[in-house]
C-alpha cells in the first residue's frame, strides 16, 4: 500500500486565481513564485492517486495568518474527506498564533480532522516553542491527533519558502511536546541524520516525511538513514503537486532498499501512524472523532 502523508489541495477558487489569495498573505503570496508553481483541487488529487497508484493521502492547503481563509480550506479538505473516507484524511492548517486559531483547531478535530498542518512558523514568523504554538500542540496531543511542520536543511542551494526553522528548532520542539506524534517535512531539516546521537533517535512519537527529496537527496539518502536505523520513522511525503509519487517511487527503487524497506517508506510505516484515520465505507469509523458528522 501506498500512502502519501504530504499533499496540498486548495478550493477551486484559490486553484483558478492564486494570485488574488497571494495579495492577502505573504507568505502564499512566496509559494506562488516558486517554479512551475501549481495550485490543485482534490478531484486532481484524486485523478494522480489513480493514475500514480497512491491508495491514501492525507490532505490539507495552505496556512494563512488570517483565519477565515485557513477555514475556507479547511472546509473544502473536510468535504474531501467525507466523500472519500477510504482515501483521504485531512489536516487543518493554520497559523496559531492568529486570532481564532485554537477555535478552529478544535472546530476542525471535531469534524475528524486527523491534526494539523502543514504549519509553517518561518513563512509565518512564529516561534515553534510559543505560546501560540504550545496550545494547538497540546489539543492535538489530547485528542491523539498528528501535528506535522514544515521544516528546512539549513545548508544548500536557496528557493522560495526555505525558512531559517532547522533541525534544532525541531529537535527543542520535540523535546517540549513529549507524547504528541510529530511529523517533521522535509526530512526533519536534517533531524534524522542525528540518529547516531541516543538523544536524537530516542524521540518517541517523531516521524519525518521525504518532501522535496528529488530536489535535495540523492537517492542514497535512504541507505543512510537505514545504516541510522531510523529508516522505520521516514514517510512519503510528496509535497504534491510540487512533485509527483511516481518521481519518488523511482527514486526509491535506486536507492538500494530491498523491496520490504521500500515498502517501508511508501507506506508501511505511514499506516501505523494515519492507518486510524482512514475508513472504509462498510468497515466503520477508526477514528473516534470522526463519528462527531456524518
Amino acid at each position: 500500500m501506498v500512502i502519501d502523508v504530504h499533499a496540498h489541495v486548495v478550493p477551486p477558487e484559490i486553484a483558478k486565481d492564486p494570485a488574488f489569495f497571494a495579495e492577502r498573505d505573504p507568505h502564499f503570496a512566496l509559494l506562488t513564485k516558486t517554479k512551475n508553481a501549481v495550485f490543485v483541487t482534490g478531484e486532481e488529487l484524486l485523478r494522480d492517486m489513480e493514475a500514480d497508484g497512491v491508495h491514501q493521502a492525507v490532505i490539507f492547503g495552505f496556512a494563512f495568518k488570517d483565519t477565515g481563509l485557513s477555514r475556507l480550506q479547511n472546509d473544502y479538505a473536510v468535504h474531501l474527506m467525507r466523500s472519500h473516507p477510504d482515501k483521504l484524511a485531512a489536516m487543518a492548517v493554520i497559523d496559531p498564533e492568529a486570532t481564532g486559531a485554537e477555535a478552529e483547531v478544535e472546530r476542525c478535530l471535531s469534524l475528524g480532522a486527523c491534526g494539523v498542518g502543514e504549519i509553517f512558523p518561518a513563512g509565518h514568523g512564529f516561534d515553534l516553542l510559543g505560546k501560540g504554538m504550545k496550545r494547538v500542540a497540546g489539543m492535538c496531543r489530547e485528542a491523539g491527533a498528528v501535528v506535522l511542520i514544515h521544516v528546512n536543511e539549513l545548508v544548500g542551494h536557496d528557493y522560495p519558502g526555505k525558512g531559517d526553522v532547522g533541525p534544532l528548532g525541531a529537535y527543542r520542539f520535540a523535546l517540549d511536546n513529549p507524547g504528541l506524534t510529530t511529523v517533521f517535512a522535509h526530512f526533519g531539516g536534517g533531524l534524522p541524520f542525528y540518529a547516531a546521537m541516543p538523544e536524537v533517535k530516542g524521540l518517541e512519537h517523531v516521524y519525518y516525511d521525504n518532501a522535496a527529496q528529488p530536489f535535495l537527496y540523492k537517492p542514497g539518502v535512504y541507505l543512510s538513514l537505514k545504516a541510522l536505523g531510523i529508516l522505520d520513522k521516514i514517510m512519503l511525503g510528496s509535497d504534491y503537486p510540487l512533485v509527483s509519487c511516481k518521481r519518488y517511487m523511482r527514486e526509491i527503487a535506486l536507492s538500494g532498499l530491498s523491496a520490504k524497506e521500500q515498502d517501508m517508506v511508501l507506506g508501511e510505516n505511514a499506516k501505523g501512524v494515519f492507518g486510524r484515520f482512514f475508513r472504509s465505507h462498510t468497515g466503520g469509523n477508526t477514528n473516534r472523532r470522526q463519528n462527531t458528522v456524518e
